[in-house]
């Protein structure tokens, strides 16, 4: 059964003084910090979680949580089966556990995956655990990209929704002559801070995205057996068929003939 297998608990605060003692899960668990701080206890270490703040705990290490400053704390616990080895390798960042400080668009996205857990296990329709799997593997990848971050500092909210609305106009006119400073000044920034922005943000430049989005492309048409190398160079927005093959092969690493020849029987 599902339910049995994945848990999300949407905790009420716990009040100040609030302590628990020493146990450990069969299952693995993050554990979001939705309000306020304590302190969790694994032997003779104390860490600090403070609002924000996420702990992965693989099953079968055992954990304590206990007061700090007399503040009252909440919780999102997800409990799950496990992870495939690699995220899990990568998750323990801190000895036996993980810890991660989410900056405030990573804490929208965690607690909306949750959600959409807590829903898909409430429902339990078909393939629950196929989705419920991906769900928590979600969850996982926010936590190791906030690691990519390097201490930046966070977008503010009206810097992401500039980022949000340049990713729209740049999906929008990515095949045609599009420059940096195009897009820019769509949002209102000069090239140089959104630059900055885009790649505090996407973790690439918009040179790179462009790129990204223009090769992804040009796959879709090399899968029609009409389309030209010219054609479809021209169409994804590239100056010729040169630089389209050029690029093409640095990405994936062969031309698009051969490309070609390997995706269509």
């Amino acid at each position: 059964m599902i339910l049995d297998e994945y848990t999300v608990i949407m905790e009420p605060p716990h009040p100040p003084g609030w302590r628990m003692q020493p146990h450990a899960h069969v299952q693995s668990e993050f554990t979001f910090v939705r309000q306020g701080s304590c302190y969790v206890r694994l032997g003779d270490q104390l860490y600090l979680l403070q609002a924000g703040d996420v702990i992965y705990l693989p099953g079968g290490v055992s954990h304590g949580h206990e007061p700090y400053l007399h503040q009252e704390v909440s919780f999102i616990v997800v409990q799950f089966p496990g992870l495939p080895d690699r995220l899990h390798r990568e998750l323990l960042n801190t000895g036996d556990i993980g810890l991660y400080r989410l900056s405030t668009l990573e804490k929208s996205r965690f607690i909306d995956y949750c959600y959409q857990l807590q829903r898909e296990i409430a429902r339990g329709l078909p393939h629950s655990d196929v989705q419920c799997r991906a769900l928590v593997d979600q969850l996982a990848v926010i936590l190791l990209r906030c690691g990519l971050r390097q201490g930046e500092p966070d977008l503010t909210t009206e810097q992401q929704v500039a980022i949000d609305r340049a990713l729209q106009w740049i999906h929008q006119h990515f095949s045609e002559q599009l420059r940096v400073s195009d897009v820019a000044t769509y949002v209102g920034f000069s090239p140089a801070y959104f630059r900055l922005l885009f790649r505090r943000a996407m973790g690439i430049s918009p040179k790179q995205y462009v790129l990204a989005l223009r090769l992804q492309s040009s796959k879709c048409m090399l899968m029609q057996p009409d389309r030209t190398i010219g054609e479809i160079a021209r169409k994804t927005g590239f100056d010729s068929p040169q630089a389209f093959s050029k690029a093409f092969r640095q990405f994936t690493g062969v031309t698009p003939t051969q490309w070609k020849q390997t995706h269509i029987k």
